[in-house]
């Protein structure tokens, strides 16, 4: 019956299914093939053939002829059925024929696997009932499977998208087995493939001084089932930067023992922004104190003045300052570019007062440690100017120029020119001695940035500071 055929069928994966097909055509064929051969054979002329119509004779010749299991049928030209070979069940349909030619006779032979008829009763409609479920549970099952291939196709591909955009490397490690894997991303990161088939791998590619850190959280977490996080310096040459990783992973239990899965990032960048920023801030720290104890110290200085004159004075040393924490905070306390914090402190002219001062030198960037003081010193020299030099009446002249030292210093020249007879009548200052500012100036240079100061009187103010190496920044700062 074709329940009888069908049901092995439907117990087979759909996917199995052509080639189980494709091998019982290729029997059928072989069968047809030998048969009609064998007939060609025995078949003395097309007379006698003719004489061959009786069903007994035509059984005899294909049972002569067919292989003994073999359920054959011999038609005529015009397709109709001569005889069958005696292992045809009677009443039998065919579910699958292969046809091939008698050569020399108007002749084919068909081989046929075939089902028997079906018996009354209600077995077989039962079979029959149960052979349809089974192709149909069959097919769903098998479209399920496609739907969770392509499923699991999509969810691998978006996790390799993600981990490609999060720069994260994928490893997994068999406990039992001592086998670690690691992907062509964490391969990268830790900077060559795995140099051995187990953990002690991965520890090869971690510093020394930090392999008991990732021991201790693979320990932690193994006694406490919870995923094992730690950050970790990877191995380098002497003399290298340090490169930091960032470690997770999770213990998977199984009956045969225990795997983890895990990723790694490279936080070298991140670690870095992290220690600027540390620096950054105890640097702010210490240069507010410092300024806190600047301006404490001007107070001090400044209590024998005339109040009237105090507040103003205190108030333009402390804008100096300010305009020097400026072009710090823009450096990352890196440095001061010197020809800005001049610009800020002498770009101040009056509306009659004298042309804008000559600025010439290099691009020079002061320490950090330095630009406040030597800010003060500025602001100090341009006050006094401003007051009783030359950029206190339209005649007057200044000049500034500097340049770096054989050693790696600075050299500034602070050159005032004033008319023999100013316009306004008054006769020409004579230098400043003894004064709160020049206290100041003289003692920054000195006490604060390590240098010295020249100064002399001709036609006006002649200061030259020197100021040592130490005083300047390496490279200008970014910004």
């Amino acid at each position: 019956m074709l329940a009888a055929v069908l049901l092995p069928l439907a117990l087979l994966p759909l996917g199995q299914l052509s080639p189980l097909l494709a091998t019982e055509t290729a029997r059928l064929s072989r069968q047809a093939g030998a048969t009609a051969a064998h007939l060609a054979s025995v078949l003395p002329s097309q007379a006698a053939a003719r004489r061959l119509a009786e069903a007994s004779a035509l059984a005899t010749l294909l049972a002569e002829a067919a292989p003994p299991d073999a359920w054959i049928a011999l038609l005529d030209a015009e397709g109709r059925v001569l005889g069958r070979s005696p292992a045809a069940p009677a009443g039998a349909s065919a579910i699958l024929a292969v046809e091939q030619a008698v050569p020399g006779w108007p002749l084919r032979v068909r081989a046929m696997r075939v089902a028997t008829a079906p018996h009354a009763g209600l077995l077989p409609l039962l079979a029959g009932a149960l052979t349809l479920t089974l192709l149909g549970g069959a097919l769903l099952l098998h479209r399920r499977e496609r739907r969770h291939a392509a499923a699991a196709a999509e969810s691998e591909a978006q996790l390799r998208l993600l981990l490609g955009a999060s720069g994260l490397g994928c490893w997994s490690w068999a406990e039992e087995e001592d086998r670690l894997r690691c992907d062509a991303r964490a391969q990268t990161i830790l900077g060559c493939p795995a140099s051995g088939d187990g953990l002690a791998s991965l520890e090869s590619r971690i510093d020394p001084a930090d392999r008991p850190r990732l021991a201790a959280a693979i320990e932690e977490a193994r006694s406490r089932g919870a995923p094992a996080q730690c950050t970790l310096r990877l191995a380098s040459r002497p003399g290298a930067a340090a490169r930091w990783i960032e470690l997770r992973a999770q213990p998977v239990p199984h009956p045969w023992g225990t795997t983890w899965h895990g990723v790694l990032a490279d936080i070298t960048a991140r670690r870095r922004t992290e220690e600027d920023q540390h620096l950054l801030l105890r640097e702010v720290d210490h240069r507010a104190k410092n300024t806190l104890a600047v301006v404490q110290a001007l107070l001090r200085l400044s209590r024998n003045e005339e109040p009237a004159t105090l507040v103003p004075r205190v108030e333009a040393r402390i804008a100096a300052m300010a305009r020097a924490h400026t072009l710090l905070a823009r450096s990352r306390w890196q440095g001061a570019p010197l020809r800005p914090l001049l610009e800020g402190e002498l770009a101040r002219p009056a509306a009659d007062g004298p042309p804008p001062p000559g600025l010439e030198g290099p691009e020079v960037t002061l320490a950090a440690i330095a630009a406040q003081p030597f800010a003060m010193v500025l602001h100090e020299l341009a006050s006094h100017s401003r007051r009783h030099g030359a950029l206190s009446h339209p005649g007057g002249r200044l000049a500034l120029a500097w340049s770096l030292t054989p050693e790696g210093g600075l050299r500034l020249a602070w050159e005032e020119q004033e008319d023999e007879a100013r316009e306004d009548g008054a006769a020409r200052p004579e230098p400043m001695r003894g004064g709160l500012g020049q206290r100041i100036v003289e003692a920054t240079v000195r006490d604060q940035l390590g240098g010295r100061i020249e100064r002399d009187w001709d036609r006006g103010l002649r200061c030259v500071i020197h100021l040592p190496p130490s005083s300047l920044h390496a490279a200008p700062p970014d910004g």
